[in-house]
């Protein structure tokens, strides 16, 4: 059973609310039994209880938990010989580790970008395991053939059988409604969408768009019908892009070969965008590729996705896209670094914080519980050794987070080390 919640106070430190730039300089936050924030603002202005535990954080700077709103809890980049010899149980194992792993290194909240069962985001908010507040997509939808179907020009299937993961691959508007229906079923808070080709996928391009606008648009309609959060599209080419937009995603991931008619359509219905550049730079990573862990026609594919990629994102933030952060990040991976990725290719540090903090609990419907350090939000925060506005390269190094607290409970506390 996890831990009692104890009143804490935090003193000494910097504060960094997720809504405004200019951090509070000897800030003072306090959480109550219940995990939640019960004050937060200038030492002179917060009253501090005498029976709260309190936190130097001196030298530190607090902001909200980070919110990562596409992660592959139950993958791993690695060679085809290990991904066969991976039953469901391992599978759930691994979803369980790659959920403490995030949370440790400050990840207190996630959305699920398939291939994790439901069962999964109950046992992090039954207590069971520690994990972070977890929204899942059960089994993203793909035609025949897409970046979904495990087929390989061998005719073996590389997917591993889990039984409350409900079959995803259909086409036409009947079947693919179907398909919807069986991952709501499931537990779905999220539908996601092959809406192009991908780099992981063995049978198609990045450039191939994937199920027409009336199959998307069926499997939007369900999940209004259904009033889950909503629908998410992997679209790296543009034309996979576009039909996603016109029939009415929630969300558009990675984006790599958007153009300005794309950018129209998402500044028109104002739908975020979640680049996913972690992955990326795992994918062209050279010992990772030397190994094995990526296939050689992904290598490739990334290759010709790589500088693309980075100037789109460029181009839609000078027109005004909202973005949100998402990584791609399986178990290994290290979700905070994205936030340095986010800054450096256009969002600048303040921007890439809000799109990890307030824009992404918009996204994921839970603006009025966590996103913000304000009163009455979960206490969910991090701690930070310096300053990320002015150094926000410290975002790749695991060092620097060294305090992590979700709903109140201290997660990691590395302050001595």
């Amino acid at each position: 059973m996890p831990a009692p919640v104890r009143p804490a106070v935090f003193v000494g430190g910097r504060l960094l609310d997720g809504r405004s730039p200019d951090a509070i300089p000897d800030g003072v936050l306090v959480t109550d039994e219940k995990g939640r924030i019960v004050g937060a603002g200038p030492a002179s202005g917060v009253a501090v209880p005498r029976d709260a535990e309190r936190v130097d954080a001196a030298g530190l700077t607090i902001l909200p938990g980070i919110i990562d709103c596409h992660v592959h809890l139950s993958l791993k980049l690695e060679p085809v010989a290990d991904q066969v010899q991976r039953s469901a149980t391992d599978l759930v194992v691994r979803a369980l580790q790659s959920g403490r792993d995030f949370l440790e290194s400050g990840v207190t909240t996630v959305r699920d970008a398939g291939y994790t069962p439901a069962g999964i985001k109950r046992a992090f908010a039954g207590g069971a395991f520690p994990g972070p507040r977890t929204q899942v997509s059960c089994t993203p939808l793909s035609q025949t053939g897409g970046h979904g179907d495990g087929w390989t020009p061998s005719g073996a299937i590389l997917e591993t059988a889990v039984g409350d993961l409900p079959p995803g691959i259909a086409d036409g508007p009947d079947a693919v409604r179907r398909a919807t229906r069986l991952q709501i079923r499931a537990g779905a808070d999220w539908i996601k969408v092959m809406a192009s080709g991908g780099v992981l996928s063995a049978a198609d391009s990045p450039d191939a768009s994937q199920f027409t606008v009336d199959e998307i648009r069926a499997i939007v309609e369900e999940a209004k019908a259904a009033g889950i959060r909503g629908t998410f599209a992997h679209a790296e080419g543009t034309t996979g892009i576009k039909n996603a937009l016109r029939a009415g995603i929630t969300s558009i991931e990675h984006g790599d070969l958007i153009d300005d008619e794309g950018i129209d359509l998402m500044l028109e219905r104002d739908v975020p965008l979640v680049p996913t550049f972690n992955i990326n730079f795992a994918l062209m990573d050279e010992e990772r590729v030397a190994r094995g862990d990526v296939p050689p026609w992904a290598v490739e594919k990334m290759r010709y996705l790589f500088k693309r990629q980075q100037a789109g994102f460029r181009h839609a933030v000078e027109r005004g896209v909202r973005v949100v952060m998402g990584t791609d990040s399986f178990n290994g991976l290290y979700p905070p670094a994205e936030l340095a990725y986010l800054s450096e290719f256009g969002l600048g540090p303040f921007r890439a914080i809000r799109a990890a903090t307030n824009e992404a609990a918009a996204l994921l419907g839970l603006a009025d519980v966590v996103g913000t350090l304000e009163i009455g939000k979960s206490a969910d925060l991090i701690a930070v050794s310096g300053d990320p506005l002015s150094e926000p390269s410290l975002w790749r190094d695991p060092a620097r987070i060294v305090f992590v607290m979700q709903g109140g409970r201290i997660v990691a506390d590395r302050r001595g080390a």
